[in-house]
C-alpha cells in the first residue's frame, strides 16, 4: 500500500533489542534478503549506534553513527523503505545524528555513497555533506599468500609521521585515508594513534597500515591504508603482513584510478561491488 499523502511526523530513537525485527524488515525491503547487516544486526544494535527513524509505530529508515579513533563521526547502513523514499527520512536521521554527535565533542561527520547512486548524493549534499575524495573498496583472499615470519610494527618518528602527510599516494585522496570501516582526514595526531596501536609498518619500501585480524563476517580479515611508495610493493606486503596477523582477507581502499585498479588486479585483488566507486562526503558540525 502507498504511503499517504500527508505530512510525516518522523522521530527518532536509538534501536533496541526489541527493534530488530523491524530493523530485519525494512533491511529486506531496502536492499534485498542478502542484505550484509542482517548477519551482523545484533552487533550493531548492542554497540548503541544505531538511529531509527518513526511515523508512529512505523520504522521508516535508519543509519548507524560511529565514533572514530580521531574523534570524527562516520554515518553507515542507511536504509529508506521503498515506499518512503524522497521523503526526507534520510535527512532527518543525518540532522539528529549531527545533533547527538555534537553533544558528545564530534566535530566532522563522514559516510559514502555510491558514485551512481544520485539520489542519495543530493540527499547528502541537501544535508550539508561535501564531496571530499573518491576510493574503490578491493579485496584479496590470502590462501596463496606467501608465509613468513611475523612482520614487526614500526615505531616512526614525528618527523616520519609529517611525511607521510606530503606522500604522493595519499595526496591522490586529498588527504582522507579509508581504514577499518571509516574514512579519515590524514594528521599527525592520528598517525601518531595508530602507531600506539602497532599497525603501522614499514616494508618494501612502503609505509602502510594492517589492521589486527576482524571476525565480524565470520573469516579473520584485516584491513590496510597505503601511506607511502609504490602501490604494488603495498599491496604484496600488505597480503604478507596480514596473513602473518593469521587474516584469510585483505581489504582496503584505494584511490578512484585506472591505474592503481589495474596494478590492484594484477596482484589478485578485486573490485568490491558493494565500493566499486565511492565517494567520500563530509561535513563539518
Amino acid at each position: 500500500m502507498a504511503p499517504s499523502t500527508d505530512l510525516i511526523r518522523l522521530k527518532a530513537s536509538i534501536a533496541k533489542p526489541s527493534d530488530r525485527p523491524l530493523i530485519a524488515r525494512l533491511c529486506r525491503r531496502a536492499s534485498g534478503r542478502s542484505d550484509y547487516i542482517l548477519r551482523i544486526l545484533p552487533a550493531v544494535i548492542e554497540r548503541r549506534g544505531l538511529f531509527l527513524a518513526w511515523n508512529g509505530t512505523l520504522l521508516l529508515g535508519m543509519t548507524n553513527f560511529d565514533k572514530c579513533i580521531d574523534g570524527s563521526g562516520w554515518l553507515s547502513m542507511a536504509r529508506t523503505d521503498p515506499d518512503w523514499r524522497r521523503r526526507g527520512v534520510a535527512l532527518f536521521l543525518q540532522e539528529r545524528i549531527a545533533a547527538y554527535a555534537k553533544q558528545r565533542g564530534v566535530r566532522a561527520l563522514r559516510l559514502w555513497a555510491l558514485s551512481d547512486n544520485k539520489p542519495s548524493l543530493r540527499a547528502c549534499e541537501k544535508g550539508g555533506f561535501k564531496p571530499v575524495c573518491e576510493a574503490i573498496h578491493i579485496s584479496s583472499n590470502l590462501r596463496t599468500a606467501k608465509t613468513r615470519k611475523k612482520a614487526h610494527a614500526a615505531s616512526p618518528s614525528q618527523a616520519q609521521l609529517r611525511s607521510f602527510l606530503k606522500s604522493p599516494y595519499v595526496n591522490k585522496t586529498r588527504g582522507y585515508i579509508g581504514y577499518r570501516r571509516h574514512f579519515m582526514k590524514l594528521t599527525e595526531h592520528l598517525l601518531a594513534l595508530l602507531r600506539d596501536e602497532n599497525e603501522l609498518y614499514f616494508a618494501g619500501g612502503s609505509a602502510l597500515l594492517v589492521s589486527r585480524p576482524d571476525w565480524t563476517f565470520g573469516v579473520p580479515q584485516s584491513n590496510f591504508a597505503i601511506l607511502q611508495g609504490p602501490i604494488s610493493n603495498s599491496l604484496s606486503e600488505g597480503k604478507v603482513i596480514a596473513r602473518g596477523l593469521g587474516a584469510r582477507v585483505l581489504s582496503g581502499y584505494i584511490p578512484y584510478s585506472r591505474y592503481e585498479m589495474l596494478v590492484a588486479r594484477s596482484l589478485g585483488f578485486r573490485r568490491r561491488s558493494w565500493g566499486r566507486h565511492c565517494v567520500i562526503l563530509e561535513k563539518k558540525i
